[in-house]
């Protein structure tokens, strides 16, 4: 008796009990309890009791990616003495080898004025812009390394449900479309490690060029 072969009508969408979405090429066949398919020309088999639906309508495409906001100019900040002050305190301090006492300082004298609001003010917007650039950074990091732990628990997710198809008795041609999704998540680990390398570089770059430039470090919490 020859086994029976049930064809589906042509769908464009299979879902799987996992949550899975899986776009088909052409119909679908259910022989035995495993279902064959094709996606993007490569043949595939599941066990009849992994899919959920199989849905005709098309999905929504996903919107575009909203362009990356660009981060405000950061404003060097200024010294408070010119070049030609301090070469003159150099020099001072170059002459100054007989022990004398050091001329009285006019600072002390004349204390000076207060700044005044608009330098508060543009004292404030650079620290914000300095607070913001380094939680950006930071973020990238963060974002990163979840980007890794994503992958890798899909890769154990994977891995037990491939072990239950055996103990169940199901053979490795039933179920190649979750091997070939565990083989694509493997491969996907050294990309994700690099991308954990790019952002701490950038944080560390980004550090080191607020030290040079003299910036306090409460500005980058």
């Amino acid at each position: 008796m020859h086994p029976l072969v049930l064809f589906l009508i042509v769908t464009s969408t299979l879902v799987l009990r996992s949550g899975d979405r899986i776009a088909v090429d052409g119909a679908v066949h259910r022989e035995n309890g495993v279902v064959k398919f094709r996606s993007a020309g490569v043949l595939y088999s599941l066990p009849a009791d992994e899919v959920d639906r199989i849905e005709t309508t098309q999905p929504e495409p996903e919107p575009p990616p909203a362009p990356a906001a660009k981060s405000a100019p950061l404003t060097p900040k200024r010294l408070r003495l010119t070049d030609e002050e301090r070469r003159k305190k150099i020099a001072e301090l170059a002459e100054n080898h007989s022990g004398t006492a050091a001329p009285p300082q006019a600072i002390l004298q004349s204390p000076p004025p207060p700044p005044s609001p608009a330098a508060v003010a543009q004292q404030t917007r650079e620290e914000w812009a300095w607070r913001r650039d380094a939680r950006e950074h930071e973020e990238a990091v963060r974002r990163a390394r979840e980007g890794l732990q994503l992958i890798e628990n899909r890769i154990a997710e994977l891995e037990s449900r491939i072990q239950s198809f055996v103990s169940q008795g199901f053979k490795p041609r039933d179920f190649t479309y979750d091997s070939s999704q565990l083989i694509r998540e493997r491969e996907r680990i050294p990309y994700a490690q690099l991308e954990i390398e790019r952002a701490q570089r950038a944080n560390e770059q980004f550090r080191e060029d607020a030290r040079r430039q003299g910036i306090l470090p409460g500005w980058l919490r």
